[in-house]
């Protein structure tokens, strides 16, 4: 029997492979698991369908990721803290990836997540180039600037 495998199932087949297997082994435990449906012309014109429209999607997500990185490493795009010094020369505090998630959105508007900013704290005056990675495919680098008060 044919069927469209809806997930991953361990040394059968992967999501969207079609697949024959066995009857019984498609009945009573692909199908009834809902880990694939039978290769029906209407099943395999759903799953068609649907395949066009993630890529489409993923596409879309892809390109927004591309614009908001270029947005955020424009020339100008500087995201400033202005924090006070110890006598050493080091912050009396943190910048921490939620204080450049919050001044990214207060300062230009663009959003990126705090958990997709890679950092370390930073305890040092200066400009640093954080990592972020917005998309899988897609890493931009964010200017952080911290300046004594």
């Amino acid at each position: 029997m044919k069927v469209i495998f809806l997930e991953d199932v361990k040394n059968q087949g992967k999501k969207g492979q079609i697949k024959e297997v066995p009857d019984g082994y498609a009945n009573n435990f692909l199908i009834k698991n809902k880990k694939a449906v039978y290769a029906s012309p209407e099943n395999l014109s759903k799953f068609n369908g649907q395949k066009k429209l993630d890529e489409k999607n993923a596409a879309a997500e892809l390109q927004a990721a591309k614009d908001l990185k270029a947005e955020i490493e424009k020339v100008n795009t500087k995201v400033q803290f202005h924090e006070s010094v110890g006598p050493d020369g080091r912050l009396n505090g943190a910048v921490t990836a939620k204080n450049v998630s919050e001044q990214l959105e207060a300062q230009y508007g663009l959003k990126v997540d705090k958990r997709k900013i890679d950092m370390d704290k930073i305890h040092t005056l200066g400009i640093h180039k954080i990592p972020a990675k917005i998309h899988q495919q897609v890493i931009a680098n964010i200017q952080v600037e911290v300046i004594p008060k």
